[in-house]
C-alpha cells in the first residue's frame, strides 16, 4: 500500500509537469519522485528507473508534440535514487 506522502507526491506530478518555464527541471522531479516511490515501495532502485522511464514515455506518447528531451530529461530523473 503506497504511504500518504507517496500519494501526494503522485498527485502533484500533473501540476509539476504543467510549469512550462521549468520544462526540464519538472520533468526530472516527476521522474526522482516516481522513482523514488517505485524503488521504496519495491525495495528495488531498478523497478523505480524503469518506472521513470515508462511515465516519462506515457506522457510524451499522449503529448501533441513530444519531445524527446522531455523523455530524457524524465528518466534521468532516477539518478536520485541511485547510489554512487
Amino acid at each position: 500500500m503506497l504511504r500518504p506522502l507517496a500519494l501526494s507526491l503522485l498527485a502533484a506530478l500533473p501540476g509539476l509537469t504543467a510549469c512550462q518555464h521549468y520544462d526540464k527541471a519538472a520533468h526530472f522531479a516527476a521522474g526522482a519522485a516516481v522513482s523514488h516511490i517505485v524503488a521504496t515501495e519495491t525495495n528495488n532502485k531498478a523497478a523505480g528507473c524503469a518506472a521513470a522511464v515508462a511515465v516519462g514515455l506515457a506522457k510524451e506518447m499522449i503529448d501533441d508534440q513530444a519531445d524527446p528531451l522531455d523523455l530524457i530529461a524524465t528518466g534521468l530523473g532516477c539518478a536520485v535514487t541511485l547510489e554512487f
